[in-house]
């Protein structure tokens, strides 16, 4: 599937499919129409239904403690077409700032944490540059319905109780970017902040970007923190700006608390009043 797309190939299959069903009724006029709109939403919903338990049965397979080092596109594209349902129910219009700190090697995303929309948005925003994303989430994120999918594109579960653990995922992120598998991303908080100021920094996470060679792009995301209210009633504004890049060099030669001061402040000036 090419990069952008998302679940229109479920409306086009509702509508070829009902087309012989209606006119094998034989109806004529304002009854043929209404035979054909009442087939195209059995068929879109039925499509969805069937679509969606697809990936919660696929989700049940998922050995969680197994990283994925190679990318699998049809995994990659199943999780894209989710998001961007995810961003059509919340009603997201994204404003992407920055792209010029988005260098052409695999970097290693940075940013702060407000919402559970936050990677959510920021994959979206990037996957329309062309840029895939994949990022560390907390293993509770896991037991959603659903969610476990997102395991097979990379995405990646740590421990933040269990310091063993948490470095067999650093290891693995470090692999991804490696190799040029995807780009990684990360919330040094290791979980939302619910009062919008930023939470105190987990620095071992910039161990990835030293273990790979990679630079850091610093994002700074607002306004996903409004969307639980709005949606899906109201629009929410979403800002990303990708406001600093850390070259690979640099954060070889800085030691991670180095790197977690620097980030928080760059995060601190580009947040300011927001």
């Amino acid at each position: 599937m090419k990069r952008g797309e998302d679940m229109k190939w479920i409306y086009v299959l509702a509508a070829l499919a009902a087309i012989p069903c209606a006119w094998a009724t034989r109806l004529h006029g304002v009854a043929l129409a209404g035979a054909y709109a009442g087939l195209f939403v059995a068929w879109t919903l039925g499509l969805t239904v069937a679509y969606i338990l697809g990936i919660w049965i696929l989700g049940l397979t998922v050995d969680l403690d197994k990283p994925v080092p190679e990318d699998h596109p049809v995994y990659r594209w199943i999780v894209v077409t989710i998001i961007g349902l995810l961003c059509r129910v919340g009603r997201l219009r994204i404003t992407l700032r920055g792209l010029e700190n988005l260098p052409e090697e695999p970097f290693l995303l940075v940013g702060n944490h407000r919402s559970n929309y936050d990677p959510i948005a920021t994959v979206w925003a990037l996957r329309g540059q062309g840029v895939d994303v994949a990022f560390i989430t907390k293993p509770e994120n896991m037991k959603i319905p659903l969610v476990p999918v997102i395991h097979l594109a990379n995405y990646l579960v740590i421990d933040r109780e269990d310091p063993r653990k948490a470095i067999v995922t650093i290891r693995a992120a470090a692999e991804l970017l490696k190799n040029r598998v995807v780009n990684v991303g990360v919330y040094p908080e290791g979980t939302r902040s619910k009062t919008g100021q930023m939470l105190p920094f987990h620095d071992a996470v910039f161990k990835i970007a030293q273990r790979s060679g990679a630079p850091i792009v610093v994002a700074a995301i607002s306004g996903t923190e409004r969307i639980r209210e709005n949606a899906p009633w109201r629009r929410t504004d979403v800002t990303i700006d990708l406001c600093a890049r850390i070259g690979a060099e640099e954060a070889k030669a800085s030691t991670t608390k180095d790197l977690g001061a620097k980030v928080r402040a760059v995060l601190e000036q580009a947040l300011e009043g927001k």
